[in-house]
């Protein structure tokens, strides 16, 4: 391939690039700026003034409902942790301390 080919090339593909540059940066330069000044520092700050084509409204919100796990299986574990307690303390009562205590005839 010849240098000119190349050139061409190189000069085709940075005009491409530049054309896609400029285009993708058209809408920011599309919008309207405003300045403004703030009166403690002097300084003057741009802002844009983006107005929405079509005005949305938030849908009301409604109550989340809890997941199932958290209605039935939080408090059926709650309440198996429990009775596995009282079930464990009454077995090492009647197990263990029964054991130590005698009862003496008379």
């Amino acid at each position: 391939m010849k240098r000119i080919g190349r050139w061409a090339r190189v000069v085709l593909a940075t005009l491409a690039l530049s054309a896609l540059a400029t285009l993708l940066a058209l809408p920011a330069l599309a919008q309207d700026v405003t300045q403004t000044t703030v009166p403690a520092s002097g300084t003057t700050v741009a802002t844009a003034q983006i107005e929405p084509a079509v005005p949305v409204v938030p849908a009301p919100e409604t109550p989340a409902t809890p997941d199932w796990t958290y209605r039935f299986m939080i408090p059926t574990a709650l309440v198996l942790a429990a009775l596995v307690v009282l079930l464990t303390s009454i077995r090492y009562f009647t197990n263990v301390v029964r054991k130590r205590y005698r009862i003496v005839e008379e």
